[in-house]
């Protein structure tokens, strides 16, 4: 037989099980904008039906006082008749009959209907009573009177009583109401339980999230006072439909779990409990009622169903909640350049049914395409046929991702302050909370709003405590493409209310943070599942439009699309958080693993991680998530437990941050949340190996992963502590990293902050932030892996901020071992742990080269020959930029100094300059020995003094460095600059040919007359020497010199010419005996002596002329006078003879 589709059936069942629903049902809208309602007070009224009657309308108008002190309005309902109630928190919803489930109800055999209405809009609200009685419904003609059955009601004109009163209620998880017919039919019994968490689930999935589903919900609540009438009353009736609803359990159960997808195949037995429970409906409900429920029964041959399967009259009637054209379409980005136009004429071969930009509301594309494809069962072909085209950057099919919550439970909003007097089971860690309440000292200031994206279920932003912190004009809807971004599933209203609800204003709760603005963004549909092009195209939009933070409480596969998006957030500064999962896996859910995202798991209100939390490599961090109350869009704060409700209290103080300081990028967001964070790891101590009893060892270990100290894959950084992350930018504080192998911890904060370091409450030491904004605090050396507390705040600023840096003692790679280094080597070498960088410093400690260690350790890194003496730093650091203790290595000096530069050295010199190495030590050395030393200066230069060198010695000079390398000799002779001796000259007289003497062995000797040579010679080895002359005149005077062999000429030895030859004999005048003189000539300037018989008788001398005048006494004729010259020489002439004459 064919599988017949089936669904609608359950419904029917549903009916009269189903009560509680957390999402609006739409129906018709009214007509008008009046409903001439009444303004109902807290005096009860009283007031009756009349026949023409269907609708009373009543009008509630909170006061400031109400919200203040009331957290709801308990409204009551009390007639003996069958009557609906329906309350709505605005005069639109109340036209367009829009309202929650749990806001609405009856009364029945004088059972009232009790609603607990939220005072979370601002009012009025309106309050609807109806009268089904008369059989007929609104609107509807009499002409159905005359088809009324013996099973319709009497008509009647029923009397109720309607009042409220303020209340005020905890948070709760439960539901707020009467039994429906369902639990009066099954509570309290043996398969009760599992009975109603089936039919809620199936109410969860087929009826809450579909339109359809929504108008047979508010069918039910026609149905329900007819029902609950029959089987309050009616035992037998109770139990039979208990009977019956045990038969279909194994149905319900397998529609719970795999909801349209379900090919459960319905039995005989199930078929006949099925026809019980519809004849139990028809029964039960008035003649109108009854053809609606058999109109809807004959559509799917309800009692007809045997051998049937529960799938595709579900997607028929609008009941089908998943998506199944996910199933043959994919996101393909196109490399940068590529023409749309050739890709889309090669993918036509592919089966291509159509294919379109994945942009929407002013996003722009970025190269990314939503490819449709006809055929489903080639879907995977056409994937790695497209992935091979040239022009594909990358392809992904579309996948579906969850928001991310957990059942709900507990109470009271413990996550931001600690309940004082909460005692018992209950009882909440005080160190649990964010210290919320201590941030409010710190942001009473006016901050700068900071736009948080919630990408999620949509936003209800009519609800008081939000309608002025989202930007509902700015949001988008990618599930409907419209900008519709209501709430139908409730997810992001919670999510968006943790985040900013707004706070002292009386209504419902606090948000985290006062700046944030939300921007809401639905990428999810009301069953909490969005695809991988909504998501992507919600990040992307909230990126493009103003968010500074977004929050992703969702998650799924991996996919590039998405991380294409999150790296564009990324890039644009944009802070993205993500929860971790709910799957209590080892393993963080994506995107909360990518780089791109801050990940946060949950913690409870005993401050451990929550069971459920996902946690693994990638962590971040936790937060609270466990009963966290917030908002939800029926308008009560309701708890909710998972990651998607931790990942919003830390996108809300990443928004205070931002608040605080713009600037501040995604990197310095995620190290200000981490590094304050409070530890909160927790070692098991029962069980240490983390084994479990039957648990068989693995065969192939995990590899060991380094632990990081102060983080655990569990907690990540540690828990969220909002006061100490906001004073930390407040305080401009940050603290160094810390190695085992360093003494000071240093950071920066503001000028004057009190620095602490702490381990554990021991202090290490303490110190202050100076105005340039650092701060040195010295400690001792710590041990690897230990935590340390640095404390910063501004001591003595009462309710001022204070920031706690947890900083893990880091442990530092072992220093290298390095081989010497000389300053003719090329490459440094040594040993160290393997695949370490080796970083090679100066003397300033600058690095000038760097370089790995291999597999082995071993390390060879070229670098420039350095001078000896050179001082280097070698560190070896790892991948997390750990650096070793520094290895000090002096350059070892193995050249030899250039031999010295000398000047010049002379016999008459008393010093010896020169140049060589700078800082060298110089010696001059003669035949051996030691004359001088002396050290050369910074510039090489140098002056040795020595007692004066005879000329022709031979100095030798050598340099040492300071490294003790001596320099080959240079070696020096002593240069002759002393003049050799004034010549010894013999005599020279007007006769001579030669002149003798003696000077200096084998010296140059040169005669000279007014400075023309006239003659030279050369001295022999014993210095005498003969020059060759010609005769020079008397009295002339020649000049002898001496020259030596390196040219030193002597001063002159001057000798004047001997006059050895006698004047010439006079010539006299007459001389007679008168005469008293001799007249004559001789000799110029010569000496006349004139004798007689020997006996001089007259001396005269000649003048310059050689005329002379001698004067004489007269002389006796005949006297023989003998005349000589004598000249100045001594030379005395022959004499001349005369006789003197007789005078006449």
């Amino acid at each position: 037989m064919r599988k017949r589709k089936f669904s609608i059936f359950i419904v029917l069942v549903l009916l009269f099980t189903l009560l509680y629903s957390q999402n609006p049902v739409k129906t018709k809208a009214a007509t008008g904008s009046s409903l001439n309602e009444k303004v109902l007070t807290t005096t009860p009224i009283e007031a009756q039906f009349e026949p023409s009657e269907q609708t009373h309308w009543y009008k509630v108008m909170p006061t400031n006082e109400d919200v203040s002190k009331n957290t709801h309005f308990r409204i009551k309902l009390q007639s003996e008749q069958e009557l609906n109630i329906s309350v709505y928190s605005s005069l639109e919803n109340a036209l367009n009959d829009n309202t929650f489930d749990r806001y609405m109800g009856y009364t029945y055999s004088n059972e009232p209907a009790q609603i607990e209405f939220p005072l979370a809009w601002t009012g009025p609200y309106y309050i609807k009573v109806e009268n089904y009685n008369s059989g007929l419904e609104e609107g509807e003609s009499k002409e159905f009177e005359g088809e009324e059955g013996p099973d319709s009601p009497p008509i009647v004109n029923p009397v109720y009583t309607i009042s409220y009163e303020g209340d005020t209620l905890a948070p709760s998880d439960s539901p707020i109401g009467d039994q429906c017919p369902a639990e009066l039919g099954v509570l309290n019994r043996e398969n009760g339980k599992g009975i109603l968490k089936d039919l809620r689930m199936i109410r969860e999935t087929l009826l809450a999230n579909t339109d359809k589903g929504r108008e047979f919900t508010s069918l039910y609540y026609k149905t329900a006072p007819f029902l609950g009438t029959k089987m309050i009353v009616n035992k037998a009736l109770r139990e039979d439909v208990y009977k019956n609803l045990v038969q279909l359990k194994g149905l319900f159960a397998d529609l719970a779990e795999n909801g349209d997808q379900s090919s459960y195949i319905i039995k005989t037995n199930e078929q006949q409990a099925i026809n019980n429970l519809y004849k139990i409906l028809q029964e039960s409900v008035p003649g109108f009622l009854k053809k609606q429920i058999e109109q809807k029964a004959a559509e799917i041959g309800i009692s007809n169903l045997t051998n049937s399967s529960l799938s595709s009259v579900i997607e028929k009637l609008d009941l089908k909640t998943s998506n199944d054209k996910e199933e043959n379409r994919m996101i393909v980005k196109l490399k940068e350049g590529k023409p749309l136009s050739q890709f889309k004429t090669k993918v036509k071969a592919y089966g291509l049914r159509s294919i379109n930009p994945l942009n929407v509301k002013q996003t722009n594309n970025h190269n990314l395409l939503v490819v449709e494809m006809n055929k489903t069962n080639q879907f995977k072909i056409a994937i790695k046929q497209i992935a091979n085209l040239p022009e594909v950057e990358f392809v992904e099919p579309i996948q579906q991702y969850k928001a991310l919550t957990a059942d709900t439970q507990y109470k009271y909003q413990w996550s931001l302050h600690e309940n004082e007097g909460n005692t018992g089971p209950d009882k909440i860690n005080k160190d649990a909370n964010i210290q919320f309440e201590k941030l409010q000292n710190l942001i009473n200031g006016q901050l700068k709003d900071t736009v948080v994206a919630v990408v999620d279920t949509g936003v209800d932003h009519t609800l008081a405590d939000l309608q002025d912190k989202v930007q509902s004009d700015q949001g988008y809807n990618f599930i409907n493409r419209t900008n519709n971004i209501m709430d139908d599933n409730g997810h992001g209203t919670h999510v968006s209310g943790i985040i900013a609800a707004s706070a002292n204003n009386g209504y419902s709760m606090a948000g985290i943070s006062p700046s944030a603005k939300i921007l809401p963004v639905k990428v999810l549909d009301s069953s909490g599942s969005g695809d991988t092009e909504q998501i992507a195209l919600g990040i992307l939009y909230a990126a493009d439009h103003g968010a500074k933070v977004i929050n992703l409480s969702l998650g799924g596969p991996y996919s590039r699309t998405i991380e294409y998006a999150l790296q564009y957030a990324n890039k644009k500064n944009i802070t993205v958080v993500a929860a971790s999962g709910n799957d209590g896996f080892e393993e963080v859910s994506y995107p909360a693993s990518s780089k791109y995202v801050i990940a946060v798991g949950s913690t409870n209100r005993l401050n451990v991680v929550s069971d459920f939390s996902n946690y693994g490599e990638g962590l971040d961090l936790v937060a609270p998530g466990s009963d966290i109350p917030s908002l939800v869009p029926n308008g009560n704060v309701t708890y909710a437990s998972g990651t998607s409700m931790a990942a919003p209290h830390v996108s809300a103080v990443a928004s205070l941050l931002l608040s605080q300081q713009p600037n501040l990028t995604p990197s310095e967001i995620q190290y200000l949340l981490t590094k304050t964070a409070n530890d909160i790891s927790f070692n098991e101590q029962d069980n240490p190996n983390g084994d479990f009893p039957g648990t068989p060892d693995q065969e192939y270990p995990q590899p060991t992963k380094e632990v990081v100290p102060g983080y655990d894959q569990v907690s990540g950084w540690g828990n969220l502590n909002a006061y100490s992350a906001f004073s930390a930018v407040a305080l401009n504080a940050n603290v160094d990293r810390l190695l085992n192998n360093q003494t000071k911890v240093t950071g920066t904060a503001i000028n004057g902050s009190t620095v602490k370091v702490l381990d554990g409450d021991t202090e290490l030491g303490e110190g202050k932030a100076t105005a340039s904004g650092t701060f040195t605090v010295n400690i001792p050396v710590q041990k690897s892996g230990k935590l340390l507390n640095v404390i910063i705040s501004t001591k003595g600023v009462d309710n001022g901020p204070e920031t706690t840096f947890r900083i893990a003692v880091e442990k530092a790679p072992e220093k290298p071992t390095v081989q010497p280094l000389s300053n003719i080597d090329e490459y440094l070498t040594g040993n160290a742990a393997p695949k370490l960088t080796v970083n090679i410093k100066d003397s300033s400690r600058k690095v000038i080269k760097t370089g790995n260690t291999d597999d082995s350790g071993a390390f060879k890194i070229k670098i420039d020959k350095q001078k000896g003496n050179t001082v280097l730093y070698v560190t070896v650091s790892d991948d997390q930029n750990r650096e070793s203790s520094e290895v000090k290595v002096t350059v070892k000096d193995v050249i030899l100094p250039n031999s010295p530069k000398v000047k010049p050295v002379s016999d008459r010199d008393e010093v010896i300059k020169g140049s060589s190495e700078a800082n060298a030590q110089i010696t001059a050395k003669v035949n051996g020995k030691v004359i001088g030393t002396s050290k050369a200066d910074r510039t090489g230069a140098f002056e040795i003094k020595i007692k004066k060198q005879k000329a022709g010695y031979e100095i030798a000079i050598t340099a040492k460095n300071a490294a003790g390398n001596s320099s080959k000799e240079t070696k020096i002779k002593v240069i002759d600059k002393t003049p050799p001796a004034t010549p010894k000259v013999n005599a020279v007289d007007d006769n001579s040919t030669v002149i003798k003497g003696k000077t200096e062995a084998n010296a140059n000797v040169s005669a000279k007359v007014n400075g023309k040579v006239i003659g030279t010679s050369k001295a022999d080895k014993t210095g005498a020497f003969k020059i060759k002359i010609k005769k020079q005149k008397a009295y002339t005077i020649i000049a002898v010199t001496v020259k030596d062999a390196t040219g030193n000429s002597s001063k002159e030895t001057r000798i004047t010419v001997i006059d050895k030859t006698p004047p010439a004999t006079p010539k006299v005048n007459v001389v007679n005996d008168k005469s008293t003189a001799v007249r004559g000539k001789t000799e110029a300037n010569a000496t006349i002596t004139i004798k007689v018989n020997n006996k001089t008788i007259g001396i005269g001398k000649a003048n310059k002329h050689g005329n002379f005048f001698v004067g004489i006494k007269k002389q006796k004729a005949g006297t023989v006078l003998v005349i000589k010259a004598k000249d100045k020489a001594g030379n005395v002439s022959k004499g001349i003879k005369t006789t003197v004459k007789k005078s006449k």
